[in-house]
């Protein structure tokens, strides 16, 4: 018994290892904000970027899995640790190359299971996206109203021009520094939505069914690319609906991840050429 719990917890060091060894090291996106007068503000963009890194981190969870599951079978047929991180490091090869939905099938063969477990995945994306949005507008929501108060200071003689350019480049890098991350964000979401969209459209086809009707039957609108779906036509078990529905919620708040990158960007310009309107050299 000691022994197969020390190799037990050999398999999982190893496991894990082999995971973190593939798992990128958060975001690229370097902090450009030098933080001097709004730190309220930057605490908002921190928040975002530590989610970033961790957003980063768990798509690196179908790796540990195959990982994990080669472990286990190499101790199976070996009986022995040595054998388990041959199969640790077979399974992590395997994972790292095929697709999640060729994953998914290979660790649950019950279709029912199969569709909770996707379904469970796309939940934890979806809100980690939703986590995201609201992180990026507190900041922009936190950086409007400094830009607001700098405007009325710099107006009414309050705030100098040479201080306003310093507090403007702030509010500024904070910003751009929220859209670039975001800009990453959509970058991983998409390829992530990309690998569920391989599963979604497999299960469709093993329910005798299309995409659109599959989503149409959970009453989830399609992703704007499928076009309308057809009227609902059966019921679905609750794990089927559940992974249409969190399918398509999960397409929706990509592209509100890239409509507020394009919003923040928009917004940044906009003040950017304010503040050239009112004679305060921000081009540096």
């Amino acid at each position: 018994m000691k022994t197969s719990i020390r190799a037990g917890g050999k398999v999982l060091a190893a496991s894990f290892a082999l995971a973190s060894c593939a798992a990128p090291d958060g975001t690229s996106v370097p902090q450009t904000t030098r933080v001097a007068y709004y730190p309220q503000c930057y605490q908002s963009v921190a928040v975002l970027r530590q989610q970033d890194q961790q957003f980063q981190q768990t798509m690196a969870v179908n790796t540990l899995a195959g990982a994990a599951g080669g472990a286990a079978l190499g101790a199976l047929i070996g009986r022995d640790w040595q054998s388990a991180l041959i199969g640790a490091a077979a399974g992590a090869i395997t994972a790292a190359t095929a697709t999640y939905a060729s994953a998914r099938i290979q660790q649950q063969p019950d279709d029912e299971l199969r569709r909770g477990t996707i379904a469970g995945d796309m939940y934890h994306d979806s809100g980690e996206l939703q986590r995201a949005v609201v992180a990026a507008r507190q900041a922009d929501n936190c950086y409007g109203y400094a830009y607001n108060q700098l405007v009325a200071g710099l107006r009414s003689g309050a705030i100098s021009k040479p201080d306003a350019v310093q507090r403007f480049t702030e509010i500024d890098q904070g910003e751009r520094e929220v859209g670039a991350i975001l800009a990453e964000y959509g970058k991983k979401t998409t390829a992530s939505v990309q690998q569920y969209e391989v599963a979604f459209d497999h299960e469709a086809q093993r329910l005798n069914t299309t995409p659109n009707q599959l989503l149409s039957d959970a009453g989830a609108p399609p992703p704007s690319s499928r076009g309308p779906a057809p009227q609902p036509a059966k019921a679905l078990s609750q794990n089927t609906r559940q992974m249409a529905q969190n399918y398509s919620k999960l397409n929706q708040q990509v592209s509100e991840i890239n409509q507020e990158q394009s919003t923040i960007e928009r917004t940044a310009n906009d003040r950017r050429n304010n503040m050239h309107a009112l004679g305060v050299d921000v081009s540096a």
